[in-house]
């Protein structure tokens, strides 16, 4: 019998079927995930956003058809999500300052509708929250070009109570009902950020004296780094003081990185410390992404 030749009971039937299939799935993978809990012990949940991308990564590229690849990202959040709930107690601390920054939609946008969300009334205070423990990940604002009391400069020191940067959202570039105003973030955790094969990361330096954007990047370009974007702390750098600024840089950045070490060893006179902010994987692009709205009206000129 050819494809077409299916009455409407049967094809109903298949899709019943399918569904039972996708069901019995999503049971056995969430009692595999309470089985890592128990293995791991009682501890908290530890989110990881570079294997989730990388498994992301893995889907999209042998995804086929027409179901459009920014609902198989936003299934498998919901997934994730869960899946991390299962492993331990896991709550995101977000900004809200009832002006111009509110994360809240991203963050239920990526961590599911279930996912445990504090509202904060500054990057600070979301920081700080995760730093003592009082949440899981916290969500800030990208950096801004210059900035009187930038919220970054708190992670200018190598402790563990030091959270770093582990993931840039949303991992495509799009307002959702969730986030209409298409906001962005930083995701920030106390977990070392870990590599998922295309990254960018963030460096803060501390400079003895005023340096500017473009001497700076001079001076990493000729120590074998490439920076993006260079933000500055505007009431540090001042032209008798030290200076502080966040460096992004493309590709993954730890702190044993001997271009680094050769760049503090050579400038010393100019430099006086160089602290790995984090890094995140670098969000999706479209294509594979695309506009469910978009796809359906394709599908229907065909």
């Amino acid at each position: 019998m050819a494809q077409g030749d299916f009455s409407l009971e049967e094809l109903r039937d298949e899709i019943d079927r399918i569904d039972d299939a996708l069901h019995d799935l999503l049971m056995r993978r969430t009692e595999i995930s309470r089985q890592v809990r128990h293995a791991k012990g009682d501890v908290p949940a530890v989110i990881r956003p570079a294997r989730e991308v990388q498994v992301l990564r893995r889907l999209l590229s042998r995804h086929a058809g027409s179901l459009p690849g920014a609902v198989l990202v936003r299934i498998w959040r919901e997934i994730f999500s869960d899946s991390l709930a299962q492993q331990g107690p896991f709550s995101v601390a977000v900004v809200n300052d009832g002006a111009d920054v509110a994360l809240t939609g991203l963050a239920r946008d990526h961590f599911g509708v279930l996912a445990p969300i504090q509202e904060h009334s500054s990057a600070l205070r979301v920081v700080n929250a995760v730093a003592e423990g009082e949440a899981s990940v916290g969500l800030v604002p990208p950096p801004e070009h210059e900035s009187d009391d930038p919220w970054w400069r708190y992670l200018a020191r190598q402790d563990d109570d030091v959270p770093r940067i582990i993931a840039r959202l949303p991992l495509a570039a799009a307002a959702t009902p969730a986030n209409p105003a298409g906001q962005s973030g930083l995701m920030i955790g106390l977990a070392p950020p870990e590599s998922s094969g295309e990254d960018a990361s963030y460096l803060i330096v501390e400079t003895q004296s005023h340096m500017s954007r473009s001497a700076l990047k001079e001076l990493f370009e000729k120590s074998g780094l490439s920076p993006r974007n260079i933000h500055v702390q505007r009431n540090a750098s001042t032209s008798d003081g030290d200076g502080l600024l966040m460096v992004e840089l493309p590709g993954f950045v730890t702190d044993d990185d001997e271009r680094l070490k050769t760049l503090l060893e050579t400038q010393s006179d100019r430099l006086n410390g160089l602290w790995v902010a984090g890094s995140y994987p670098l969000p999706f692009q479209a294509p594979p992404l695309t506009d469910p709205r978009a796809a359906l009206k394709e599908r229907d000129k065909t």
